[in-house]
């Protein structure tokens, strides 16, 4: 998590090097052919990064004539790729603060990794060497917020810091296990509530098109509670969740502007009779007798 907040104060140390002396447009402009809302969707994949790869552990259980090894042994880690996907509505707040655009929306993800074992195991009547394989992949659906803040590197490029709120509910539950050994597996709640953290590099190509590939990753795990932690179990270990997505996100047109106070504009032309307008128009009747007087 340190190196994830380093990353962003090197990001922010740039972008406000790069703005200093520098007039720069900015990325959405008020007043133009699009509001300053529109849709996204971002495709991308998941990775579960373990807190620790390899770590030698032994566990106790208590006897009848004290503490009893119930497994000792080496623990081999490693995440794997799922799929993600994120759908959803998003906004330019003009008013100068700092928070500069907003987004929300539904998300489909999947954390993978596995997890394997080898040392030994209490039998009861002796110790026997053991070797086991588990694996595990969920499938979870909810929805997001982010509060973003915008800081530009140039008319078409920028940095995006975002904090933001996820709720997610398990949908698909697959966990293979291999050989017991006397562990106790932990799995992560079927409801998760968490706040996250994001960073992007953004690119304007056109106006009204924006993309932005990211990286986001929990900060706090607010349901279930558990002591300030930003991890989620799985069987022995932890792992961080990384979520990597390119973002395409447009804005909405603007509707088609009246032309009320201007010349050749009036409310009261009545399309269905050509020819015989009441008011003055580029057909009109000071126009028809113009005409005459030039075929004379």
């Amino acid at each position: 998590m340190k190196s994830i907040v380093t990353l962003a104060l090197v990001f922010v140390a740039f972008s406000a090097f790069a703005q200093r002396n520098k007039q720069l447009v900015p990325i959405y402009v008020p007043g133009t052919a699009y509001k300053n809302t529109g849709w996204f969707i971002s495709p991308g994949i998941t990775y579960m990064l373990p807190v620790s790869r390899n770590e030698n552990l032994t566990s106790y259980f208590d006897a009848t004539d004290g503490l009893d090894t119930a497994y000792s042994g080496d623990f081999n880690r490693a995440g794997k790729i799922g799929l993600y996907l994120e759908a959803g509505r998003h906004k330019f707040l003009t008013e100068r603060s700092l928070i500069n655009h907003i987004d929300y929306g539904i998300h489909f993800k999947m954390l993978r990794g596995r997890e394997n074992f080898s040392g030994i195991t209490n039998t009861g009547i002796g110790f026997a060497p053991i070797e086991s394989a588990s694996k595990f992949s969920d499938s979870y659906v909810g929805a997001f917020f982010n509060a973003s803040n915008i800081l530009q590197i140039s008319n078409r490029y920028w940095i995006q810091n975002s904090l933001g709120a996820n709720v997610d509910y398990r949908i698909i539950t697959r966990h293979i296990t291999g050989a017991p050994f006397g562990a106790d597996w932990q799995y992560p709640s079927p409801l998760l509530g968490q706040l996250h953290y994001k960073i992007g590099f953004g690119w304007k190509p056109e106006p009204g098109i924006y993309i932005m590939p990211s990286i986001e990753t929990p900060i706090l795990n607010v349901y279930p509670w558990e002591s300030g932690k930003s991890t989620i179990p799985y069987f022995v270990g932890r792992s961080r969740p990384f979520i990597i997505t390119i973002k395409i996100q447009w804005l909405s047109k603007s509707m088609g502007r009246k032309c009320e106070g201007q010349p050749g504009h009036d409310p009261e032309v009545d399309k269905d009779k050509p020819g015989r307008h009441e008011n003055n128009d580029l057909w009109g009747p000071q126009n028809r007798k113009m005409k005459r007087k030039l075929k004379k």
